[in-house]
C-alpha cells in the first residue's frame, strides 16, 4: 500500500501496538474501547511513531484481523515477518470515523457524544460532555459548564438521558437528561 496517501481530518485514535505476535508478522493491539469493531470493519488501520500525532499517521491495509484475549491480532499489507512487525511497537492506531460499523439507534459510539452540549428537561444548560468513563456498571457522561472546573458526572442510562441527538447536520443537536441544574 502506498503510504504517501494524506490521512482523513475523522482519525480516532483506537489502541496501540502491544508487541509483535508469532513469526508471521503479526501485530498485537492494545484497544482503547471495550468493543473495538472499528478495528474489525475498517479497510486501513494508521499507524503512528510516539510521540503519535494522527497527522502524521501512515495507512496499513489490513489483512487479517481476529480478537485475542481481550486484545486484537492484525495482519498488515507488507508486514510479513517478526522483526517488521516488532518495529512496530509503541505505534499509535488511528481508524477513520467513517470506517466503524453502523450503530442501531440506542447505541453511541463515545467519540460521537463529546462535545455536545447538555441540557435537561426544563431546558437548562448544564454544559458539554468533554469526556466519558465506565464505572463498570454504566456509561457516565463528563458535563462542564462553561467557566467551571468541576465536572458533573451524569449516569449515561436510560432513565436519566432522555434523548440524544447526535446528527452533525442538526443544529440542535444535544443531550437531553433528567438531571437538575444544582445536582
Amino acid at each position: 500500500m502506498s503510504n504517501t496517501l494524506s490521512p482523513p481530518s475523522d482519525l480516532i485514535l483506537v489502541g496501540h501496538i502491544l508487541d509483535a505476535q508469532g513469526i508471521r508478522g503479526l501485530v498485537k493491539i492494545k484497544p482503547y474501547s471495550k468493543e473495538p469493531e472499528a478495528l474489525f470493519s475498517a479497510p486501513l488501520v494508521w499507524l503512528a511513531k510516539p510521540p503519535a500525532s494522527a497527522s502524521s499517521a501512515r495507512p496499513w491495509e489490513i489483512k487479517t484481523a481476529k480478537d485475542h484475549s481481550g486484545q486484537i491480532l492484525l495482519g498488515l499489507e507488507g508486514i510479513t515477518d517478526r522483526n517488521q512487525a516488532e518495529a512496530l511497537k509503541g505505534h499509535a492506531v488511528y481508524v477513520s470515523r467513517a470506517d466503524f460499523p453502523p450503530q442501531d439507534s440506542n447505541s453511541y459510539y463515545w467519540v460521537d457524544l463529546i462535545g455536545l452540549p447538555v441540557v435537561n428537561m426544563q431546558g437548562e444548560t448544564l454544559g458539554e460532555v468533554i469526556d466519558l468513563m465506565d464505572n463498570g456498571a454504566q456509561s457516565i457522561l463528563c458535563v462542564r459548564a462553561e467557566g467551571q472546573k468541576e465536572d458533573r458526572l451524569i449516569p449515561f442510562i436510560e432513565s436519566t438521558v432522555q434523548s440524544v441527538n447526535h446528527d452533525p447536520q442538526d443544529p440542535n443537536r444535544q443531550i437531553v437528561v433528567d438531571w437538575q441544574l444544582d445536582w
